[in-house]
Protein backbone atom coordinates (compact mmCIF):
# COMPACT_ATOMS: atom_id res chain seq x y z
CA UNK A 1 0.00 0.00 0.00
CA UNK A 2 1.35 3.51 -1.11
CA UNK A 3 -0.99 5.99 0.62
CA UNK A 4 0.97 8.97 -0.82
CA UNK A 5 1.50 7.74 -4.36
CA UNK A 6 -2.52 7.13 -4.51
CA UNK A 7 -2.88 11.18 -2.53
CA UNK A 8 -0.83 11.95 -5.92
CA UNK A 9 -2.90 10.32 -8.51
CA UNK A 10 -5.64 12.12 -7.21
CA UNK A 11 -4.90 15.62 -6.61
CA UNK A 12 -2.58 16.30 -9.61
CA UNK A 13 -4.80 15.28 -12.53
CA UNK A 14 -7.46 17.54 -10.90
CA UNK A 15 -5.02 20.53 -10.44
CA UNK A 16 -3.97 20.07 -14.29
CA UNK A 17 -7.80 20.05 -15.28
CA UNK A 18 -9.06 22.77 -12.59
CA UNK A 19 -5.85 25.45 -14.68
CA UNK A 20 -7.16 24.09 -18.11
CA UNK A 21 -10.75 24.20 -17.14
CA UNK A 22 -9.28 28.10 -15.60
CA UNK A 23 -8.74 29.23 -19.29
CA UNK A 24 -12.56 29.33 -20.32
CA UNK A 25 -14.96 26.75 -21.37
CA UNK A 26 -17.37 27.57 -23.15
CA UNK A 27 -19.40 24.74 -23.55
CA UNK A 28 -21.34 22.61 -20.41
CA UNK A 29 -20.81 19.15 -20.04
CA UNK A 30 -22.26 19.07 -16.40
CA UNK A 31 -24.90 16.41 -15.68
CA UNK A 32 -28.75 17.50 -15.69
CA UNK A 33 -31.80 15.90 -13.82
CA UNK A 34 -31.83 12.18 -14.92
CA UNK A 35 -28.64 11.87 -16.37
CA UNK A 36 -26.52 8.32 -14.93
CA UNK A 37 -23.41 7.85 -14.20
CA UNK A 38 -21.22 4.84 -14.18
CA UNK A 39 -17.14 4.85 -12.84
CA UNK A 40 -14.91 2.68 -11.74
CA UNK A 41 -13.18 3.98 -8.79
CA UNK A 42 -9.43 3.08 -7.35
CA UNK A 43 -9.23 3.05 -3.20
CA UNK A 44 -9.61 1.54 -0.42
CA UNK A 45 -12.80 -0.07 -0.17
CA UNK A 46 -14.55 -1.12 2.75
CA UNK A 47 -14.82 -4.65 2.15
CA UNK A 48 -14.77 -7.54 4.85
CA UNK A 49 -12.72 -10.09 4.97
CA UNK A 50 -12.22 -13.36 7.59
CA UNK A 51 -10.52 -16.57 7.81
CA UNK A 52 -11.92 -19.55 9.72
CA UNK A 53 -9.36 -20.95 11.93
CA UNK A 54 -7.49 -24.17 11.03
CA UNK A 55 -8.36 -27.55 12.70
CA UNK A 56 -6.22 -29.69 15.21
CA UNK A 57 -5.37 -26.48 17.26
CA UNK A 58 -5.10 -26.52 21.31
CA UNK A 59 -5.95 -23.02 21.77
CA UNK A 60 -8.76 -21.38 19.90
CA UNK A 61 -9.13 -17.27 19.70
CA UNK A 62 -10.90 -14.50 17.65
CA UNK A 63 -10.66 -10.75 17.22
CA UNK A 64 -12.21 -8.29 15.38
CA UNK A 65 -11.17 -7.19 11.69
CA UNK A 66 -9.03 -4.01 11.17
CA UNK A 67 -11.65 -1.44 9.98
CA UNK A 68 -8.52 1.13 9.74
CA UNK A 69 -8.55 2.22 5.83
CA UNK A 70 -4.87 2.22 5.94
CA UNK A 71 -4.82 -1.48 6.80
CA UNK A 72 -6.63 -2.19 3.49
CA UNK A 73 -5.16 -2.88 0.41
CA UNK A 74 -5.93 -0.39 -2.83
CA UNK A 75 -8.72 -1.97 -4.76
CA UNK A 76 -10.90 -1.19 -8.15
CA UNK A 77 -14.61 -0.88 -7.44
CA UNK A 78 -17.41 0.28 -9.38
CA UNK A 79 -19.90 3.02 -8.46
CA UNK A 80 -23.43 4.13 -10.89
CA UNK A 81 -25.03 7.39 -9.88
CA UNK A 82 -28.29 8.62 -10.51
CA UNK A 83 -29.16 12.57 -10.49
CA UNK A 84 -32.35 12.99 -9.32
CA UNK A 85 -32.21 16.83 -9.51
CA UNK A 86 -29.46 19.59 -11.38
CA UNK A 87 -27.56 19.14 -8.18
CA UNK A 88 -28.00 16.33 -6.62
CA UNK A 89 -27.14 12.21 -7.38
CA UNK A 90 -27.51 9.07 -5.39
CA UNK A 91 -24.80 6.50 -5.94
CA UNK A 92 -24.58 3.04 -5.66
CA UNK A 93 -22.00 0.74 -4.95
CA UNK A 94 -20.46 -2.34 -4.21
CA UNK A 95 -19.27 -5.98 -5.24
CA UNK A 96 -19.88 -9.31 -4.81
CA UNK A 97 -17.01 -12.48 -4.58
CA UNK A 98 -16.95 -16.03 -3.97
CA UNK A 99 -13.98 -18.36 -4.01
CA UNK A 100 -14.21 -22.31 -4.25
CA UNK A 101 -11.20 -24.73 -2.64
CA UNK A 102 -11.68 -28.28 -3.31
CA UNK A 103 -10.27 -30.33 -0.35
CA UNK A 104 -8.24 -33.40 -0.82
CA UNK A 105 -8.30 -36.46 2.31
CA UNK A 106 -5.01 -37.22 3.94
CA UNK A 107 -2.71 -39.20 3.28
CA UNK A 108 -1.45 -41.66 7.22
CA UNK A 109 1.78 -42.12 7.74
CA UNK A 110 3.85 -45.30 9.94
CA UNK A 111 4.30 -42.34 12.21
CA UNK A 112 2.05 -42.49 15.39
CA UNK A 113 1.35 -38.72 15.90
CA UNK A 114 -2.16 -40.31 18.42
CA UNK A 115 0.00 -41.62 20.68
CA UNK A 116 3.14 -38.67 20.45
CA UNK A 117 5.66 -40.54 18.73
CA UNK A 118 7.84 -37.84 17.54
CA UNK A 119 11.32 -38.69 18.72
CA UNK A 120 13.37 -37.35 16.23
CA UNK A 121 15.78 -40.86 15.73
CA UNK A 122 12.84 -43.02 16.69
CA UNK A 123 11.42 -41.71 13.37
CA UNK A 124 13.75 -42.86 10.94
CA UNK A 125 12.59 -44.60 8.19
CA UNK A 126 9.09 -44.05 8.96
CA UNK A 127 6.69 -41.91 6.44
CA UNK A 128 4.99 -38.50 7.88
CA UNK A 129 1.25 -38.26 7.84
CA UNK A 130 -0.19 -35.98 5.45
CA UNK A 131 -2.78 -33.68 6.84
CA UNK A 132 -5.96 -33.04 4.59
CA UNK A 133 -6.60 -30.01 2.58
CA UNK A 134 -9.46 -28.35 3.82
CA UNK A 135 -12.83 -28.54 1.37
CA UNK A 136 -13.08 -24.43 2.09
CA UNK A 137 -15.53 -21.76 0.64
CA UNK A 138 -15.38 -18.03 1.04
CA UNK A 139 -18.49 -15.15 0.64
CA UNK A 140 -18.29 -11.95 0.47
CA UNK A 141 -19.86 -8.94 -0.85
CA UNK A 142 -20.40 -4.99 0.26
CA UNK A 143 -22.94 -2.47 -0.73
CA UNK A 144 -22.83 1.11 -0.44
CA UNK A 145 -25.54 4.06 -0.82
CA UNK A 146 -24.79 7.57 -1.11
CA UNK A 147 -26.21 11.22 -1.50
CA UNK A 148 -24.20 13.96 -2.88
CA UNK A 149 -25.25 17.71 -3.43
CA UNK A 150 -23.09 19.42 -6.11
CA UNK A 151 -21.62 22.57 -6.05
CA UNK A 152 -21.26 25.00 -9.74
CA UNK A 153 -18.46 27.27 -9.62
CA UNK A 154 -18.69 30.66 -11.74
CA UNK A 155 -15.53 30.76 -13.38
CA UNK A 156 -15.34 26.85 -13.75
CA UNK A 157 -17.74 25.76 -16.03
CA UNK A 158 -17.22 21.75 -16.00
CA UNK A 159 -15.48 21.46 -12.38
CA UNK A 160 -17.91 20.67 -9.78
CA UNK A 161 -17.29 19.88 -6.00
CA UNK A 162 -20.04 18.02 -4.10
CA UNK A 163 -20.49 17.16 -0.25
CA UNK A 164 -22.12 13.98 0.81
CA UNK A 165 -23.33 11.15 2.88
CA UNK A 166 -22.43 7.53 2.68
CA UNK A 167 -23.88 4.23 4.43
CA UNK A 168 -22.51 0.92 3.91
CA UNK A 169 -22.46 -2.93 4.37
CA UNK A 170 -19.89 -5.45 4.43
CA UNK A 171 -20.04 -9.25 4.85
CA UNK A 172 -17.54 -11.78 4.58
CA UNK A 173 -17.91 -15.61 5.30
CA UNK A 174 -15.12 -18.39 5.02
CA UNK A 175 -15.43 -21.92 6.11
CA UNK A 176 -13.59 -25.05 6.32
CA UNK A 177 -14.27 -29.35 6.36
CA UNK A 178 -11.32 -31.59 6.79
CA UNK A 179 -11.41 -35.26 5.53
CA UNK A 180 -10.14 -36.84 8.83
CA UNK A 181 -11.83 -39.50 10.72
CA UNK A 182 -11.33 -37.22 13.51
CA UNK A 183 -12.44 -33.79 12.43
CA UNK A 184 -15.62 -33.11 14.09
CA UNK A 185 -17.49 -30.98 11.46
CA UNK A 186 -16.44 -27.56 9.77
CA UNK A 187 -14.89 -24.40 10.86
CA UNK A 188 -16.84 -21.24 10.29
CA UNK A 189 -15.91 -17.30 10.60
CA UNK A 190 -17.76 -14.49 9.90
CA UNK A 191 -17.56 -11.06 9.49
CA UNK A 192 -19.77 -7.63 9.02
CA UNK A 193 -18.68 -3.97 9.07
CA UNK A 194 -21.71 -1.05 9.35
CA UNK A 195 -20.13 1.76 8.02
CA UNK A 196 -20.95 5.94 7.73
CA UNK A 197 -19.34 8.59 6.62
CA UNK A 198 -19.50 12.16 5.59
CA UNK A 199 -17.68 12.58 1.84
CA UNK A 200 -16.06 15.86 0.10
CA UNK A 201 -15.34 15.21 -3.39
CA UNK A 202 -14.29 17.06 -6.92
CA UNK A 203 -15.82 15.94 -10.28
CA UNK A 204 -14.20 17.56 -14.05
CA UNK A 205 -16.57 16.60 -16.75
CA UNK A 206 -13.40 16.74 -19.67
CA UNK A 207 -16.04 15.46 -22.43
CA UNK A 208 -19.69 15.09 -22.79
CA UNK A 209 -19.82 12.01 -21.43
CA UNK A 210 -16.46 11.24 -19.46
CA UNK A 211 -15.46 12.56 -16.37
CA UNK A 212 -12.56 12.41 -13.71
CA UNK A 213 -12.92 12.42 -9.95
CA UNK A 214 -11.36 12.61 -6.67
CA UNK A 215 -12.85 11.75 -3.08
CA UNK A 216 -12.00 12.14 0.54
CA UNK A 217 -13.99 10.90 3.17
CA UNK A 218 -13.47 13.76 6.24
CA UNK A 219 -14.78 11.76 8.64
CA UNK A 220 -16.51 7.87 9.29
CA UNK A 221 -17.61 5.60 11.77
CA UNK A 222 -17.19 1.69 11.12
CA UNK A 223 -18.42 -1.11 13.45
CA UNK A 224 -17.16 -4.38 12.79
CA UNK A 225 -17.92 -8.09 14.28
CA UNK A 226 -16.70 -11.05 13.75
CA UNK A 227 -17.37 -14.49 15.08
CA UNK A 228 -15.63 -17.72 15.10
CA UNK A 229 -17.03 -21.37 15.23
CA UNK A 230 -14.27 -24.04 15.79
CA UNK A 231 -16.13 -27.30 15.31
CA UNK A 232 -19.79 -28.08 15.33
CA UNK A 233 -21.34 -28.61 18.69
CA UNK A 234 -18.53 -25.87 20.22
CA UNK A 235 -19.80 -22.72 21.58
CA UNK A 236 -19.43 -19.45 19.17
CA UNK A 237 -16.42 -17.00 19.48
CA UNK A 238 -17.34 -13.07 19.34
CA UNK A 239 -15.58 -9.74 19.10
CA UNK A 240 -16.22 -6.52 18.13
CA UNK A 241 -14.82 -2.92 17.52
CA UNK A 242 -15.29 1.00 16.27
CA UNK A 243 -13.22 2.97 14.44
CA UNK A 244 -13.10 6.59 13.85
CA UNK A 245 -11.67 8.31 10.85
CA UNK A 246 -10.52 11.43 9.77
CA UNK A 247 -9.69 12.30 6.04
CA UNK A 248 -9.63 8.65 5.20
CA UNK A 249 -10.26 6.74 2.36
CA UNK A 250 -8.96 8.75 -0.53
CA UNK A 251 -10.16 7.95 -3.87
CA UNK A 252 -9.83 8.71 -7.34
CA UNK A 253 -13.35 7.72 -10.11
CA UNK A 254 -12.62 7.42 -14.12
CA UNK A 255 -16.69 7.07 -15.11
CA UNK A 256 -19.04 7.59 -18.35
CA UNK A 257 -22.11 9.94 -18.00
CA UNK A 258 -25.47 9.12 -19.86
CA UNK A 259 -28.43 11.41 -20.86
CA UNK A 260 -29.68 14.29 -22.34
CA UNK A 261 -26.91 16.51 -21.14
CA UNK A 262 -24.27 14.80 -23.66
CA UNK A 263 -24.94 17.22 -26.52
CA UNK A 264 -23.53 19.62 -24.89
CA UNK A 265 -25.15 22.47 -24.88
CA UNK A 266 -23.48 26.25 -24.53
CA UNK A 267 -22.80 27.13 -21.03
CA UNK A 268 -24.51 30.34 -20.81
CA UNK A 269 -28.08 29.10 -22.55
CA UNK A 270 -28.78 25.93 -22.82
CA UNK A 271 -31.63 26.54 -25.22
CA UNK A 272 -29.93 29.21 -27.41
CA UNK A 273 -30.32 26.73 -30.45
CA UNK A 274 -33.89 27.36 -29.70
CA UNK A 275 -33.57 31.03 -29.26
CA UNK A 276 -31.59 31.46 -32.76
CA UNK A 277 -34.30 29.38 -34.58
CA UNK A 278 -36.72 31.79 -33.51
CA UNK A 279 -34.74 34.96 -34.73
CA UNK A 280 -34.56 33.33 -38.31
CA UNK A 281 -37.58 32.91 -38.01
CA UNK A 282 -38.84 36.59 -36.88
CA UNK A 283 -35.84 37.58 -39.79
CA UNK A 284 -38.25 36.01 -42.79
CA UNK A 285 -41.12 38.07 -41.84
CA UNK A 286 -41.69 40.24 -45.13
CA UNK A 287 -41.54 43.58 -45.16
CA UNK A 288 -44.63 44.10 -47.74
CA UNK A 289 -47.00 41.43 -48.72
CA UNK A 290 -46.48 40.31 -52.71
CA UNK A 291 -49.07 41.30 -55.48
CA UNK A 292 -52.37 39.03 -54.99
CA UNK A 293 -53.09 37.46 -58.59
CA UNK A 294 -56.41 36.16 -58.88
CA UNK A 295 -57.28 33.66 -61.49
CA UNK A 296 -60.96 33.87 -63.24
CA UNK A 297 -61.51 31.79 -65.81
CA UNK A 298 -58.66 31.93 -68.37
CA UNK A 299 -58.24 35.82 -67.89
CA UNK A 300 -55.45 36.82 -65.67
CA UNK A 301 -56.26 40.04 -63.38
CA UNK A 302 -53.48 41.71 -61.66
CA UNK A 303 -54.67 43.77 -58.19
CA UNK A 304 -52.36 45.52 -56.53
CA UNK A 305 -52.31 45.65 -52.30
CA UNK A 306 -51.49 47.90 -50.08
CA UNK A 307 -48.09 47.59 -48.45
CA UNK A 308 -48.58 46.33 -45.52
CA UNK A 309 -47.78 47.88 -41.53
CA UNK A 310 -43.96 47.04 -41.08
CA UNK A 311 -43.29 44.15 -38.42
CA UNK A 312 -41.36 44.75 -35.52
CA UNK A 313 -38.24 42.23 -35.29
CA UNK A 314 -37.30 40.73 -32.00
CA UNK A 315 -33.56 39.21 -31.49
CA UNK A 316 -31.76 37.56 -28.96
CA UNK A 317 -27.72 37.80 -28.10
CA UNK A 318 -26.34 35.53 -25.42
CA UNK A 319 -23.58 35.56 -23.51
CA UNK A 320 -21.50 33.27 -20.77
CA UNK A 321 -21.51 33.29 -17.08
CA UNK A 322 -20.21 36.79 -15.50
CA UNK A 323 -19.18 38.10 -19.19
CA UNK A 324 -20.36 41.01 -20.98
CA UNK A 325 -18.70 40.46 -24.30
CA UNK A 326 -20.41 39.61 -27.60
CA UNK A 327 -19.08 36.39 -29.29
CA UNK A 328 -18.64 36.04 -32.75
CA UNK A 329 -21.70 33.45 -33.73
CA UNK A 330 -23.84 35.81 -31.61
CA UNK A 331 -22.88 39.15 -33.23
CA UNK A 332 -25.26 38.05 -36.27
CA UNK A 333 -27.94 38.39 -34.29
CA UNK A 334 -27.02 42.21 -34.01
CA UNK A 335 -26.40 42.56 -37.34
CA UNK A 336 -29.60 41.81 -37.86
CA UNK A 337 -30.79 44.13 -36.16
CA UNK A 338 -28.69 46.84 -38.00
CA UNK A 339 -29.51 45.90 -41.38
CA UNK A 340 -33.31 46.09 -40.09
CA UNK A 341 -32.77 49.59 -38.91
CA UNK A 342 -30.99 50.53 -42.49
CA UNK A 343 -33.59 49.37 -44.20
CA UNK A 344 -36.74 51.03 -41.97
CA UNK A 345 -34.99 54.76 -41.10
CA UNK A 346 -38.01 55.82 -38.98
CA UNK A 347 -37.38 52.87 -36.68
CA UNK A 348 -35.71 52.34 -33.37
CA UNK A 349 -34.54 49.26 -31.23
CA UNK A 350 -35.16 49.09 -27.36
CA UNK A 351 -32.39 47.13 -25.64
CA UNK A 352 -32.65 45.39 -22.80
CA UNK A 353 -30.17 43.75 -20.52
CA UNK A 354 -30.27 40.58 -18.42
CA UNK A 355 -28.82 38.32 -16.25
CA UNK A 356 -29.89 35.25 -14.63
CA UNK A 357 -31.15 35.20 -11.17
CA UNK A 358 -28.90 31.48 -10.15
CA UNK A 359 -25.44 32.59 -10.02
CA UNK A 360 -24.24 36.28 -7.85
CA UNK A 361 -25.91 38.64 -5.93
CA UNK A 362 -28.30 41.31 -6.89
CA UNK A 363 -25.55 44.08 -7.15
CA UNK A 364 -23.28 42.12 -9.41
CA UNK A 365 -26.27 41.02 -11.85
CA UNK A 366 -27.63 44.31 -12.51
CA UNK A 367 -24.43 45.81 -13.39
CA UNK A 368 -23.88 43.16 -15.50
CA UNK A 369 -27.10 43.24 -17.44
CA UNK A 370 -26.49 46.77 -17.98
CA UNK A 371 -22.50 45.83 -19.18
CA UNK A 372 -24.33 43.82 -21.61
CA UNK A 373 -27.21 45.90 -23.25
CA UNK A 374 -24.20 48.52 -23.10
CA UNK A 375 -22.31 45.90 -25.63
CA UNK A 376 -24.22 45.61 -27.88
CA UNK A 377 -25.57 49.42 -28.01
CA UNK A 378 -21.73 49.57 -28.80
CA UNK A 379 -21.81 47.45 -31.61
CA UNK A 380 -24.74 48.92 -33.14
CA UNK A 381 -23.50 52.73 -32.85
CA UNK A 382 -19.59 51.83 -33.32
CA UNK A 383 -19.74 49.41 -36.07
CA UNK A 384 -22.88 49.22 -38.14
CA UNK A 385 -23.17 52.77 -37.89
CA UNK A 386 -26.66 53.44 -36.30
CA UNK A 387 -27.66 56.45 -34.77
CA UNK A 388 -27.08 56.28 -31.24
CA UNK A 389 -30.65 58.39 -30.81
CA UNK A 390 -31.96 55.66 -32.30
CA UNK A 391 -31.32 53.20 -29.70
CA UNK A 392 -32.84 52.82 -26.24
CA UNK A 393 -30.75 50.65 -23.34
CA UNK A 394 -32.29 49.20 -20.82
CA UNK A 395 -31.54 46.85 -17.90
CA UNK A 396 -33.04 44.34 -15.38
CA UNK A 397 -34.20 45.72 -12.44
CA UNK A 398 -35.21 43.79 -9.01
CA UNK A 399 -34.28 40.94 -9.82
CA UNK A 400 -36.69 40.49 -13.19
CA UNK A 401 -36.51 38.10 -15.41
CA UNK A 402 -37.03 37.85 -19.04
CA UNK A 403 -37.47 34.17 -19.21
CA UNK A 404 -38.87 31.20 -16.63
CA UNK A 405 -36.07 29.24 -17.54
CA UNK A 406 -32.93 30.27 -15.68
CA UNK A 407 -30.22 30.08 -18.15
CA UNK A 408 -31.79 31.85 -20.84
CA UNK A 409 -31.49 34.82 -18.93
CA UNK A 410 -27.96 35.32 -19.66
CA UNK A 411 -29.26 37.54 -22.42
CA UNK A 412 -30.09 41.01 -24.11
CA UNK A 413 -33.06 41.27 -25.51
CA UNK A 414 -33.12 43.41 -28.70
CA UNK A 415 -36.11 45.04 -30.00
CA UNK A 416 -36.79 46.83 -33.42
CA UNK A 417 -39.78 48.53 -34.89
CA UNK A 418 -41.57 51.97 -36.26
Amino acid sequence: MNIKKLLLLAVMPMIGLTVNAQEGSKVDFTPKKGDVTLAFTLGYNSYASVEAAPLFQSFYFTEAQSTNWSDKKLMVGFEAGWFVADLWKLSLGGGLNFTNNPGHPGVPGTVDAVNGDFDVYGMMGELPNLVAVADAQSFSYNVALGLDRYFKLNNVTNLMPYLGVRGGYAYGQNQKAYDEPYAMGKTVAETFNIRGAVAFGLDYYILPGFYLGAQIEPFAYTYNRTSQRVQDGMETMRANSHNFSFMAAPTIKIGLKLGKSNSGKNAYGDNSDELNRITNELRAIRENQPKEVIHVDTVRVTEDCPPAAKEALRSHVTFTIGSSRVTELEEMNVMAIAEYLQKNPNAKAVIYGYADNGTGNDEINHRLAKQRADAVSQLLTGKYGVSSNRVQVNSMQNREQAFTINNWNRVVVVTANE
